[in-house]
């Protein structure tokens, strides 16, 4: 993952933030540090593994999609 990648998935955490923050108020107090990290942890995942895909060009699409039909 190059470092472009990592402060996209950084920024990503940094929109997301406030909303787990506001949705952590309905979880005990004890478990919220543990939810967040978690949360965060699976958006990190989940960020990688769409960024590491390799998605065709639309040439690529079309030419693909010709072949099928």
């Amino acid at each position: 993952m190059s470092l472009h990648d990592e402060k996209e998935i950084e920024k990503l955490l940094e929109n997301f933030t406030p909303m787990i923050k506001s949705k952590l108020n309905n979880t005990s107090y004890q478990e919220r540090e543990d939810l967040e990290q978690e949360l965060k942890m699976k958006i990190c995942e989940k960020a990688e593994m769409l960024l590491c895909q390799d998605v065709p060009g639309f040439w690529e699409f079309i030419t693909e999609l010709l072949k099928v039909l």
